[in-house]
């Protein structure tokens, strides 16, 4: 079977090489002695590479003669890692990895269930969502477990392509950036998980997912619905709620201190549904200030986020907790929850805005 072919620029095998100013992916200079032709890379801050052109079959067959090419960035330089390269794509990945039910659910949603080797729930769970590719695709760990945890043997086994996780599942102690390059294996880093990340970062995960697997007109439609239930939300809630929000202590996890969000994702999606983290001064998606802090802010309301259908314990550590227990919102039972890997960015965070808006305004969806 013909086998359309995916163009990788590998890392791993790059060396350090003063060019005298060739431009990106200008050919390298004949006589090198090299068996296979090779390629100047400049990264973002300037410096070159020398690397070989290679190449590996993905086993996408020719029927599928539509696929357009497509490149994606590497964002490297977001957490230190290393430079920022560029990856072009011209056949669908077919044994994708995704880290958790966060990442998880974009494949499934996009009907991808076919492209992937794998993935993992991870300590985060999708406990709201429901799709039937879930029992159908391989889980590499016990629920509860992220892919760092496995093996680096487990992962090879499994033939994976492509990788998509946080930062962190690609950091020198996991499955550093040159780890998968040298075995051919594309780390995918979302834009919905970044400090900075809104809404609109989910939007361009799924362009790229779109493009990447060859679906993009699904993607498309993927994201038209979610803008579409925003504007719901918005129309519903009627600009006053907007110039007055609620203002919400979001309670992750811990106990000594508070794990909570603030802004990322998470508190764009607050904003959405009429809420402001009380910390939505700190310049990070997440951080963990102190107890006497949240005491301090005295919020209107508390979400819970559920990692595995834990809310009622957690509802109950706060009830109960010396710092949270004569909070206003704990006293007036005005204690909600939303699904944790959706309030990270995932196939249902919009949903979770409207699930959001009708507990901080129930009077506005009567």
């Amino acid at each position: 079977m013909m086998k359309k072919r995916m163009a990788l620029i590998l890392a791993a095998a790059m060396l350090l090489t003063a060019c005298g100013g060739a431009g990106a992916n200008a050919p390298a200079a004949e006589g090198s002695g090299d068996a296979q032709a090779s390629t100047t890379v400049t990264g973002s801050k300037g410096d070159e590479y020398k690397v070989k052109e290679e190449t590996i079959a993905v086993g996408t067959d020719d029927t599928k003669s539509d696929y357009e090419p497509y490149t994606i960035t590497l964002n490297l330089e977001r957490s230190g890692i290393g430079q920022n390269m560029e990856e072009t794509f011209t056949s669908a990945p077919t044994k994708a990895i995704a880290d958790g039910d966060q990442m998880a659910d974009f494949f499934f949603d996009l009907g991808l269930e076919d492209h992937m080797a794998g993935f993992t729930r991870g300590a985060c769970w999708s406990t709201v969502s429901n799709y039937p590719a879930r029992d159908k695709v391989t889980k590499l760990t016990e629920d509860g477990v992220n892919l760092r945890n496995a093996s680096k043997e487990t992962i090879l086994a499994t033939g994976c392509d492509f990788m998509m996780g946080w930062d962190s599942l690609f950091s020198e102690d996991a499955f550093s950036v040159d780890f998968c390059l040298e075995n051919n294996i594309i780390p995918y880093f979302p834009y919905c998980c970044s400090d900075s990340a809104t809404m609109e970062d989910i939007y361009k995960d799924y362009e790229v997912l779109g493009n990447v697997f060859g679906v993009k007109e699904l993607a498309d439609q993927k994201v038209q619905a979610m803008k579409d239930k925003l504007e719901e939300v918005k129309t519903a809630l009627g600009e006053d709620v907007y110039k007055n929000p609620v203002t919400v202590f979001v309670y992750d996890s811990g106990e000594e201190a508070p794990f909570t969000a603030c802004q990322g994702v998470p508190g764009d999606m607050i904003k959405r549904a009429g809420g402001i983290s009380i910390f939505d001064d700190i310049q990070k998606g997440w951080a963990t200030p102190s107890w006497e802090e949240v005491v301090q802010r005295d919020p209107d309301v508390i979400l819970i986020l559920d990692y595995d259908y834990d809310t009622e314990a957690k509802e109950e550590f706060l009830k109960t907790n010396e710092f949270t227990k004569e909070l206003r919102a704990v006293k007036e039972g005005r204690i909600y929850s939303a699904c944790c890997s959706d309030m990270q960015g995932s196939a249902g965070s919009a949903n979770t805005v409207e699930i959001m808006a009708k507990q901080f305004h129930p009077d506005k969806f009567k």
